[in-house]
């Protein structure tokens, strides 16, 4: 607001004085604007003492204060991007032929770029356009330069082979989760082209390698290049800008889960601290993290009995969690956490302060505790509870398809293997465990292990 103020006080921006006292009077009623004396007419009458209130001048000038405000919104990010700003500086110092202060100014944007920790296609693009201009400059003094022209070339190339491995991973990701059609993907010869030619010490450097064994990734979801980019993202992932990188975890991620039963305790246990790697290296969106996220964390880390880390992960980065979920997913992961503990009671108490925010909260609260009441033999409480588990999921229209037949099948297998317990009927368990051990449902490890039990018993 203050800035506002100081952008609407400069003639340079602003030369209407009833603007600037339209702002003042605004500001007064910031931020919840309901004081009763806060009507078009008050504020008008204030604006122009003893004149009849006009709707059309009002609204005009109203009109005009947006329109100040978007351009002061311009001006804010213009200045807060120093490459942008620079830049349009040395065009204009060229311009002017003002070539001393030109050279200043150049030195301090490449000394810029240069201290930059992250070296990926933002920073090539932005590098390209200094030594082009500097490569103008040269040609001002008639001093022509080729190590200027050729740096300027070779990190436009760079920039652009970034970019467009980055953008055609994408086009498949969208289509592969998205359903899109592929008429944006440029056809395998195309990259496959590009990729034959460039030249080598291009072709070697870490940034294009990371996009590009990212985007064979997606295409082919060969082990291969889920080793090379997990290598390369470990060891040279600082060359990326941060949400850059984080999108590569979210590739390793994702192809374990395509690929690989999250029933198998490798898997989670390659899931998991390829999680932990995000978290110690902070690529988390600064001051949040994800619901999901956190819950994903401390559920892999309680199955694989890393407790004290999961501990302190909760304690240190609750806090991180949007308000409205905070604390349910706080309750939730203490439940998750002490039902690997076997502290079922205390499992029990803090579901109980899980509010059902939406259908993921209800499902996973409804899943654990079906889960407890079978650890803790409560048979006929479960029996009830699975009845109105089946009943909630069959009535909910919200449910993916995945999750309805993820939950519906879970609930099928546990019903049968209370019933097999019941009955003392173990043998049973020969003729469902071989089916069962095919078939992808939620907490499948858990079913299986309960079976296994069964069959020794």
């Amino acid at each position: 607001m203050k800035l506002f103020g100081d952008y609407l006080s400069s003639p340079i921006f602003n030369k209407r004085e009833t603007i600037l006292e339209m702002f003042n009077l605004y500001k007064r009623y910031h931020p919840e604007f309901d004081d009763k004396n806060f009507t078009k007419e008050k504020v008008y009458t204030k604006l122009f003492p003893g004149k009849k209130y006009s709707d059309e001048v009002f609204r005009n000038l109203n009109s005009q204060l947006l329109k100040f405000a978007e351009q002061f919104l311009s001006f804010v990010n213009y200045t807060s991007d120093e490459h942008s700003a620079k830049k349009h500086l040395l065009n204009e110092l060229l311009r002017r032929n003002l070539f001393s202060v030109f050279e200043k100014n150049l030195a301090e944007a490449v000394n810029n770029l240069e201290s930059r920790e992250a070296k990926d296609h933002d920073y090539f693009s932005k590098s390209s356009e200094v030594y082009l201009l500097k490569d103008i400059y040269n040609s001002f003094r008639n001093n022509f330069n080729k190590e200027d022209i050729q740096r300027a070339e070779r990190d436009l190339i760079v920039s652009f082979i970034t970019k467009i491995l980055e953008i055609q991973n994408y086009v498949l990701y969208e289509s592969r989760l998205l359903g899109l059609d592929r008429s944006l993907y440029l056809s395998d010869k195309f990259t496959e082209s590009i990729m034959k030619h460039l030249p080598e010490d291009i072709k070697e450097m870490p940034q294009v390698k990371i996009h590009f064994n990212a985007f064979m990734l997606e295409k082919s979801d060969e082990e291969k290049y889920f080793k090379d980019l997990h290598k390369l993202v470990k060891f040279h992932g600082e060359l990326l800008e941060k949400e850059k990188r984080y999108n590569k975890y979210i590739d390793l991620i994702e192809h374990l889960k395509r690929t690989r039963s999250m029933n198998n305790p490798e898997t989670v246990k390659e899931v998991f601290e390829l999680r932990k790697e995000v978290i110690e290296k902070g690529l988390y969106t600064e001051n949040f993290m994800t619901n999901m996220f956190f819950l994903n964390m401390v559920k892999s880390g309680s199955r694989l009995k890393e407790f004290d880390w999961v501990k302190k992960f909760i304690e240190e980065y609750n806090g991180l969690i949007i308000e409205d979920y905070r604390n349910s997913t706080y309750h939730l992961a203490i439940a998750a956490m002490n039902f690997e503990l076997k502290k079922y009671d205390e499992a029990l108490s803090h579901l109980a302060r899980v509010k059902y925010e939406d259908s993921y909260y209800n499902l996973e609260v409804r899943n654990l505790t079906s889960r407890i009441h079978y650890e803790l033999g409560d048979t006929d409480l479960l029996i009830d509870y699975i009845n109105s588990y089946r009943i909630y999921i069959s009535k909910n229209r919200s449910l993916s398809k995945k999750e309805l037949e993820s939950h519906s099948h879970f609930i099928s297998v546990l019903g049968k293997i209370v019933r097999i317990k019941e009955s003392e009927k173990s043998f049973k368990i020969d003729e469902l465990l071989p089916t069962e051990s095919k078939k992808e449902f939620i907490n499948k490890a858990w079913i299986l292990e309960k079976m296994k039990e069964l069959e020794i018993n």
